[in-house]
């Protein structure tokens, strides 16, 4: 019976319009075909149904009891039957990529990158979307997200995109007047400066071999771009991600005092489990994971001569 109903699929999509309308003219050019290939349609429905569908009431189209019984179990088939082939193909025929990112890797990292994105994939438009947090509710609105952590969230799927080597960062300037921290330990005569907790610090502290200690002062900055500029104007030093500040510490304008990096911190590339992604979306995650490997080699091959990452 299932295969002879799906034999009957087209009839039965014609039926549908037919009884929304309660007019076979109507239907045809919503089909696009002429009212005697609905009214075909109809006949040979109702042949193999044992039953009429319609029925004229004071010259109008009605449908029967048992018409308007098999209209209401099908038409919310067919709206979510074409509200699905709609999403499909909408979302490969999309030229525009939503990406949420933090404002910091997308200064460091990304915007310089992005002539290599049109170079490679000239029809991709995108969007981006600046901000440091990430809720389920923004995939309404975004197709892709950067985040980082040590781990992405539950009820995304995920890509390891980069190491954040996380380690102390300082300007020269800074160093210039109070001189470059030998050990750890010596971190206590300068300002650190902090995101909301102290909770990277003390990680640092206890990979780097010593116990937590505090700065001369100790400036807590929730702001990526805003504690680099701190940084930067010679107020202090912060955990940085030596990665993506590597090209300002080769010129010698940043200086990374020790080798020691924490690990475990790093960029993800994250989207909604299940979601069905645009063309354009498989070819951007394709993208970056290619300008992420290149980074990766590089900082292989700058450690592997001595050079601290």
């Amino acid at each position: 019976m299932a295969t002879a109903n799906l034999m009957h699929l087209n009839a039965l999509r014609v039926f549908t319009v037919a009884a929304t309308h309660l007019n076979f003219v109507q239907a045809a050019r919503d089909l696009n075909v002429s009212p005697s290939a609905v009214s075909h349609q109809i006949r040979s429905l109702e042949e193999f149904l044992g039953t009429k569908l319609f029925l004229w009431e004071s010259r109008q189209l009605a449908l029967t009891r048992e018409g308007s019984h098999l209209y209401q179990r099908l038409i919310d088939s067919f709206r979510n039957i074409g509200a699905a082939v709609e999403q499909v193909r909408q979302q490969n025929s999309s030229q525009q990529v939503n990406l949420i990112c933090r404002p910091f890797f997308s200064s460091f990292w990304l915007a310089s990158k992005l002539q290599s994105l049109w170079a490679a994939h000239p029809k991709i438009s995108l969007n981006l979307i600046h901000q440091n947090t990430l809720s389920s509710s923004d995939f309404e609105r975004a197709d892709l997200a950067i985040i980082w952590g040590k781990q992405p969230p539950a009820g995304v799927s995920f890509i390891p995109l980069m190491a954040g080597g996380l380690t102390p960062i300082m300007h020269v300037s800074l160093a210039s007047r109070a001189g470059v921290p030998k050990t750890p330990e010596d971190l206590r005569h300068f300002t650190l400066l902090h995101e909301e907790n102290r909770l990277s610090w003390n990680e640092w502290f206890e990979l780097a071999g010593t116990d937590p200690v505090d700065g001369k002062q100790n400036y807590f900055i929730d702001d990526t771009n805003v504690r680099y500029q701190s940084m930067v104007s010679g107020q202090g030093i912060m955990l940085g991600a030596s990665r993506l500040l590597r090209s300002q510490i080769e010129s010698g304008e940043l200086i990374q005092p020790f080798e020691a990096v924490l690990p475990d911190y790093r960029y993800w590339l994250v989207w909604p489990q299940g979601k069905l992604l645009s063309v354009r979306c498989k070819q951007l995650i394709e993208w970056l994971q290619q300008e992420a490997d290149n980074m990766s080699s590089y900082f292989h091959r700058i450690t592997a001569v001595g050079i601290p990452a």
